[in-house]
């Protein structure tokens, strides 16, 4: 073996080795060249191999290993247009944000759940100089029409925001108007603003003086596929592996944080005291756990929920096969276990003392498998959103969601909650392979409830009373429904679900419902609702197939039937 070959297995694994020796042996006759590229395009890291094995990128990477031999210095397109000029050519019209007030001007742009960071949190002109991009035609993009977003989409590129990093270097960031609905939404267009329109790095250079670091423009290769494998390209042209992105800031392997394209150390060089799990650090010897961008705005309800719990006494990290297990020791006796794995992610998390979860819990954690809160009774907002894995949740105790509750949790196939009586919105939408769920005390349901599930044979619902609009708005099939004590009902309930055939349909207490209630279902014999005072328009409209309405309350229903109008029946 070379002595190049032995310094690539040191720096980045015996797998890469392999793999080098595959794909580049021509290389590898000039001594010192591949080492040479790869030091300078990739941090020290042991997961490159196997995350272009798993990813299927070898190809890729092969062509962009041979771009930097061919490729040295990168061309810049020159022109003397300004950046207004030509974002207009290219169908847009950028703004330049010079007040928080102009920031939030453009708020109006985004859905409730895909704000920006700079939006939603504030503050961000005083690290980064923010200009917003709007398509001629936004009018005309409606998010509606992209149910499989993709982050170059129509809609996705329709607004855009354009950030340079303040300072000497000023590191890049394109940011899609999808925000974390889509994979790595700070790097659109590969973060190459050639990609947009030739000449505009040049023109952004000489127009504002920006010194943007070149490095991100590859326009020559697609690197998409490093961003993928959850590579970021900070500002000293390096790649490193992040485990998680939030607020714009990666947490990386080697305990390495990167910020507005900048490497922060301050953790590497003493990790037998240091730890980073996620967002935190764990100081082992001062027993404490911290989020180093902590502000009074943005709580980390991750550390909150360790935190909480009690005064930390000892905390052991063990090896767990390829994992490690941390135990954290209060001064009370109890304890709880978090384990992570080899890119120091949460894999297991048992915690039964905390009460209350604040809002984004391990958001965008994706490697989350076992989650035990069984002492927990209410959850914030986006609790574990964007995590593909999880496949067992005890939370016994649990009384209360907010909105957003395990978003595109893709895995699970039953939920069971037994103590649960407020369903916030979107309760656990973008997953299609819920089964079966079990609510037995469930009484309040807002809107969009298990939207996009679509195969659930049994809706029973023993002590609901108030379900808000869009309820299962996807769901295709259903063959029972219980609701023996619901009295409002709002829009959308149950709406084209055509395979539907129930013999009879009772809601004795129901008072109220909205418009489109079981609108173009399948059949159904009897409709039993002796309370009814007011439904909405479309009542029953174009339903398949049905007999009767008990219905002794209602003076008239709007609806409209293939087999005729039918009016209310007054006995039963």
């Amino acid at each position: 073996m070379s002595e190049e070959l032995k310094q690539i297995k040191k720096i980045y694994g015996e797998e890469m080795m392999h793999l080098c020796r595959d794909l580049f042996p021509t290389i590898l006759e000039e001594p010192g060249k591949l080492l040479e590229i790869l030091v300078n395009n990739f941090a020290p890291t042991k997961s490159l191999a196997k995350d272009l094995y798993d990813s299927n990128y070898n190809n890729e990477f092969k062509e962009f290993i041979f771009s930097m031999i061919k490729d040295d210095e990168q061309e810049v397109i020159e022109t003397n247009k300004t950046p207004f000029e030509l974002m207009d050519e290219a169908g847009y019209v950028l703004y330049e944000c010079k007040s928080e007030e102009d920031i939030q001007s453009f708020r109006k742009y985004y859905k409730d759940n895909e704000v920006l960071c700079t939006i939603k949190n504030g503050g961000r002109l005083k690290r980064c100089h923010v200009f917003f991009a709007v398509k001629k035609n936004v009018d005309e993009i409606r998010r509606e029409s992209f149910l499989n977003p993709e982050r170059e989409d129509e809609y996705g590129t329709s607004v855009i925001s354009i950030q340079f990093s303040r300072g000497g270097r000023n590191s890049l960031s394109i940011k899609n108007r999808y925000n974390h609905t889509v994979f790595n939404p700070d790097a659109t267009f590969n973060n190459n603003l050639e990609n947009i329109i030739p000449g505009l790095t040049e023109s952004f250079e000489k127009y504002y003086g920006f010194n943007i670091d070149l490095r991100n423009i590859k326009s020559n290769i697609n690197n998409y596929f490093l961003s993928k494998m959850k590579y970021v390209l900070a500002s000293d042209g390096k790649y490193y592996r992040f485990n998680l992105e939030t607020n714009g800031i990666y947490y990386c392997e080697n305990n390495i944080i990167i910020k507005d394209g900048k490497v922060i150390k301050d953790y590497t060089n003493n990790k037998e005291r240091y730890l980073l799990i996620e967002n935190a650090v764990v100081d082992l010897q001062e027993k404490t756990i911290f989020d180093p961008f902590a502000n009074k705005k943005k709580r980390n309800s991750f550390i909150d929920s360790i935190n909480d719990v009690g005064e930390i006494k000892k905390i052991d990290v063990t090896k767990n096969n390829e994992n490690r297990l941390i135990t954290i020791k209060y001064k009370d006796d109890k304890e709880i276990k978090i384990e992570i794995n080899g890119n120091n992610s949460v894999v297991s998390y048992e915690n039964n003392y905390v009460t209350t979860i604040g809002d984004e819990f391990l958001f965008n954690n994706n490697s989350l498998l076992r989650l035990s809160l069984n002492n927990v009774i209410k959850t914030g907002k986006y609790f574990l959103y964007n995590n593909y894995v999880l496949h067992t949740i005890e939370m016994d105790k649990l009384e209360e969601t907010e909105s957003h509750f395990l978003e595109k949790n893709r895995d699970l196939t039953e939920i069971s909650f037994p103590s649960l009586k407020i369903i916030g919105e979107y309760f656990i939408p973008h997953n299609s392979n819920i089964r079966n769920f079990k609510l037995p005390k469930a009484e309040i349901i807002k809107s969009n409830f298990l939207a996009e599930v679509s195969s659930i044979m049994e809706i029973i619902l023993p002590e609901v009373i108030e379900i808000y609009d869009n309820f299962l708005p996807n769901l295709t099939t259903v063959a029972v429904i219980n609701m023996p004590k619901v009295k409002s009902i709002g829009n959308n309930f149950l709406r084209n679900v055509m395979r539907f055939i129930l013999r009879k349909l009772s809601l004795p207490n129901v008072i109220k419902i909205g418009s489109d209630f079981m609108k173009s279902v399948g059949k159904i014999d009897e409709v039993y609702m002796p309370n009814a005072k007011k439904v909405g328009e479309r009542f029953l409209q174009k339903c398949r197939s049905f007999a009767k309405i008990y219905a002794p309350n209602l003076k008239n229903i709007n609806t409209s039937n293939d087999i005729g109008f039918v009016l209310p029946i007054r006995k039963k």
